[in-house]
């Protein structure tokens, strides 16, 4: 009580206002931004992928279930019965043996419907390299042809052979006489073998194959006293040709290989001493089906 008598009155206002900034409003919006955030870059991720990549997701989403990866088609009933079915584990020991067995048989199908699908795209691959790898020998032969109106290459053009196999495209210098492609005794090109060099270098700059050079002599031995054999001749001719295509635009990683073979490998194995068996070979490897197979395998590592 007061002095005067009165009593004293005290209120406590209260107010809730402040309660609407701890609640948990803020969260589901904040949830739904995420979310919204996360589709937005799944799509972005989806439109950036290969057109059969995202064929194979779109497939899986049409029809769930057991389907290949590779092709993004569904696996037939059938294949899908054989593989078996994962199941439920359950607390059976037997069927819990059931469950891995039918897990290994349907990894070991997933396995071999890669093994199949990638090999059959190699051979396919393969195919495809062989016949663009011939068509460049045509262009190289029209390119030789051309050439060979001008009097100063003709006699040179008469010693060039072209040869397509299975290993690949050969191009053959052949040292027909004494001398034609380089200095006698030298593996210093001539100026006429280094033109015919360089008009055929944009060509097989083209291709993606991997080029080996390869140098051959004849059984005469080099005459001299230095050490200086038929296995340095070889080896310096083969790698003249090499230094005159890469300054020519064939790129240096496109060179597997540079050998020089002295006389043990000659044209004319019935005459080592043939001047036929002088030459430097420039093979044009064919890409394999193996090639292809270990190019896909080193991607997917």
């Amino acid at each position: 009580m007061a002095d005067n008598g009165q009593p004293v009155i005290i209120k406590k206002k209260t107010s809730s206002d402040h309660h609407g900034h701890h609640g948990g409003a803020w969260k589901v919006a904040y949830a739904d931004f995420v979310t919204a955030m996360m589709a937005f870059f799944l799509v972005m991720w989806i439109l950036g992928l290969s057109p059969d990549n995202r064929q194979r997701i779109a497939s899986f989403f049409r029809d769930p279930g057991l389907f290949s990866f590779l092709t993004g088609k569904k696996i037939p009933i059938d294949q899908q019965l054989s593989a078996g079915s994962y199941g439920t584990k359950g607390n059976d020991p037997g069927q819990e043996n059931s469950y891995i067995e039918s897990q290994k048989r349907w990894e070991k199908m997933l396995l071999d419907t890669l093994s199949q699908h990638l090999r059959e795209r190699a051979i396919a691959d393969s195919v495809t390299a062989a016949q663009k790898l011939a068509k460049a020998a045509e262009e190289i032969k029209q390119r030789l042809q051309e050439m060979s109106h001008q009097a100063d290459l003709r006699e040179l053009l008469q010693n060039v052979e072209l040869t397509l196999s299975p290993e690949g495209l050969r191009i053959e210098l052949l040292e027909k006489k004494e001398s034609v492609f380089f200095e006698v005794g030298s593996a210093r090109l001539r100026p006429a073998a280094i033109r015919l060099l360089r008009s055929i270098s944009p060509l097989l700059k083209e291709l993606p194959n991997p080029i080996v050079l390869e140098g051959h002599t004849d059984s005469r031995q080099y005459p001299n006293d230095r050490g200086y054999t038929n296995w340095e001749l070889s080896a310096e001719r083969a790698n003249s040709a090499r230094r005159v295509l890469e300054a020519n635009g064939v790129q240096p990683a496109r060179i597997s290989g540079v050998y020089g073979y002295a006389d043990r490998r000659p044209k004319n194995p019935l005459n080592p001493f043939d001047y036929v068996n002088r030459r430097v070979s420039i093979l044009v490897a064919n890409f394999s089906t193996e090639d292809f197979l270990r190019r896909y395998q080193s991607q997917s590592q």
